[in-house]
């Protein structure tokens, strides 16, 4: 059951990340990549800032000083995947733009994985779906 909710979750940040890349990259042409990221993070700041307060979580928030400083890099990335997005987006279309980005989280993810934190072994059919990653992604953004 815990593997189907985390499926179910899977894929519903898949569809938010299609529809935040969507919304985003129409921001962007109404203002600029920069004011669009800066926007978005503001607004879902907003967003998490009520719901930790209306569901009591701001305690977790506020106790936060045991937190490594290195960890907060991840706020960084999050803009900058909105930011370059954005201005992808403008030049390749959201269908190229998300495969591209998928590709590129799924190889990344099999280093991270394997070299970083050695919990999985690449075995041959892992490379074979690699490479045929590398190929629907030629079809699809040519």
């Amino acid at each position: 059951m815990i593997k189907l909710i985390s499926i179910i979750f899977a894929i519903l940040a898949g569809g938010s990340t299609a529809l935040e890349a969507f919304i985003n990259g129409e921001l962007g042409k109404s203002t600029s990549a920069v004011t669009a990221t800066f926007i978005s993070l503001v607004v879902g700041s907003v967003f998490f800032l009520i719901n930790m307060i209306l569901t009591g979580e701001i305690k977790t928030f506020l106790a936060t000083e045991s937190i490594s400083p290195k960890l907060l890099l991840g706020g960084i990335f999050g803009g900058c995947i909105i930011y370059f997005t954005v201005k992808a987006m403008d030049g390749i279309g959201l269908s190229s733009t998300l495969t591209i980005i998928v590709v590129s989280q799924i190889l990344i993810g099999f280093f991270i994985d394997v070299v970083v934190l050695k919990e999985q072994t690449m075995y041959l059919y892992k490379y074979v779906g690699a490479i045929l990653l590398f190929i629907g992604t030629f079809f699809i953004v040519s």
